[in-house]
């Protein structure tokens, strides 16, 4: 049993969350607190969306809508131990503009709820529950169930249970939802539960697979071309039946295709969250996951079909894993240091090479998942503190390399630095050090002559617009 799971007594009568689902504050309440502009040289501010209410194991849901406003469903659990669905909402410059309640309150809900595109540019937000715990009552059927909204998220209609998302009544139980939107406007939902994995599209026949050993985790869908794709964690005892798999849903049922290097010496690392999967403008499925065991030695970004996958730098240690593509096709993610610290980093345009990882620290706080959108280039992270849902945005780091990395104490020495963005030359970049600028040409290259300096280390920093600051050290003996 996982920990989104919510489980019903025999006589039906009391709901036990066994994954703690979550809440949004309640009408009319205080907005959540903006945080401060964060000081030169100690990372981006962050902002609380959601406080009361949430849990470890809230997971929540992004969507940004064409206005540019990320929205960010969040379930939460009052002090009556009863679970309701709120939608916070960012605007594209990183700022919070409020909360909406949005579901709720209910006897139970999934803990992650997921948002979609709806009609006419508007939002729909899928969670599977039981607003009762009375056979015969509306809503207590266990489906996945959806509300709608505008594009302003602010007021929400609940859909008629007699046409849930995925009509089959365990959808309450689910071990880790997936939602996506077709090219119709149609929804394709699935989720596991124990070994089987069930999945409806549009209006058809609610349709199920087996995985070959107990149990799938965790899954989420994306749509490209019309083809729906899940991904999903297993925890089989062989080999072969453990990992990250992927397959495609839709219009065609494809083969099941496990992640290279998703397993380790026999043995695999959870996802712990929905398995990162995202359908790339300009082409490719690509899936972030673990890699290494006991613990994450790297992550990985795989191009599903590719034979193999590539390594995120500076990943090592890392629990949570979050993707997204920008709209000129570039990927970010973002994960966790250890869980004690966040952090992002950008691809290039054709998501072959990644940039410089950005730290984020988070404000005295543990991370319990993390999420990302790429939706204006920038970086929207969110990130579970355990107790509180928050945001903050982030620009792709510059990555410096200064040669030679040695000078000679007390001797005049000539250091060519250059500043690259996931590999590309940076031009125009403002380069310093100990007083010294200088800025970098067409292939991002410029030359710093420093004085004769006393030993220790001289700190090269680059700046440049629309990135975050890199910097390299040069050590003087």
């Amino acid at each position: 049993m996982t920990r989104r799971t919510l489980a019903l007594t025999a006589a039906g009568a009391v709901v036990t969350a066994l994954l703690t689902p979550l809440l949004t504050p309640p009408a009319g309440a205080a907005p959540a607190a903006q945080a401060p502009p964060a000081k030169p040289g100690k990372g981006p501010a962050w902002s609380t969306l959601v406080g009361a209410g949430v849990t470890s194991s809230s997971e929540p849901g992004l969507f940004r809508t064409g206005d540019g406003t990320l929205h960010v469903a969040v379930a939460i659990r009052d002090a009556a131990n009863q679970n309701s669905i709120s939608v916070s909402h960012v605007r594209a410059d990183g700022s919070y503009a409020g909360t909406s309640p949005a579901v709720g309150p209910w006897a139970g809900t999934t803990p992650d709820p997921d948002l979609v595109g709806g009609v006419g540019g508007g939002l729909r937000l899928v969670f599977g529950g039981l607003r009762t715990t009375t056979t015969g009552d509306a809503y207590s059927e266990g489906y996945l169930y959806s509300a709608s909204s505008d594009a302003a998220g602010a007021a929400w209609t609940l859909a008629p249970n007699t046409a849930p998302v995925v009509a089959s009544a365990n959808g309450f139980s689910s071990y880790g939802t997936g939602v996506t939107t077709l090219p119709d406007g149609s929804t394709a939902a699935a989720y596991p539960l124990n070994s089987t994995i069930t999945y409806q599209v549009g209006a058809g026949p609610v349709q199920s697979f087996a995985v070959p050993a107990c149990c799938a985790y965790d899954l989420s869908l994306v749509q490209q071309d019309g083809a729906v794709w899940a991904a999903w964690y297993a925890n089989g005892s062989a080999a072969a039946d453990q990992g990250v798999f992927v397959r495609q849903l839709h219009p065609t049922l494809g083969p099941v295709l496990q992640a290279p290097g998703s397993v380790s010496g026999g043995s695999s690392l959870p996802a712990d969250q929905a398995v990162a999967m995202v359908a790339r403008p300009g082409g490719g499925v690509h899936v972030a996951y673990k890699v290494g065991y006991p613990t994450a030695t790297s992550l990985a970004v795989w191009k599903v079909g590719d034979p193999s996958a590539r390594t995120v730098p500076d990943s090592k240690g890392a629990s949570y894993v979050a993707l997204s593509a920008t709209p000129d096709g570039r990927l970010w993610v973002a994960f966790d240091g250890a869980r004690t610290e966040a952090r992002a980093v950008r691809s290039n345009p054709s998501a072959t090479t990644f940039g410089a990882a950005q730290e984020l620290k988070v404000p005295g706080k543990q991370v319990y998942g993390i999420a990302v959108d790429g939706g204006t280039g920038r970086g929207d992270v969110v990130v579970n503190t355990g107790s509180a849902v928050i945001h903050t945005q982030v620009l792709a780091g510059l990555s410096v390399k200064a040669k030679p990395g040695v000078l000679k104490a007390g001797r005049v020495g000539l250091v060519k630095v250059t500043v690259t963005d996931a590999g590309q030359a940076v031009k125009g970049a403002k380069v310093r050090a100990r007083g010294e600028r200088c800025t970098t040409n067409g292939k991002g290259v410029c030359v710093l002559r420093l004085g004769k300096a006393r030993r220790g280390k001289v700190v090269v920093l680059a700046t440049a617009g629309g990135y975050d600051a890199g910097s390299d050290v040069v050590k003087v003996r």
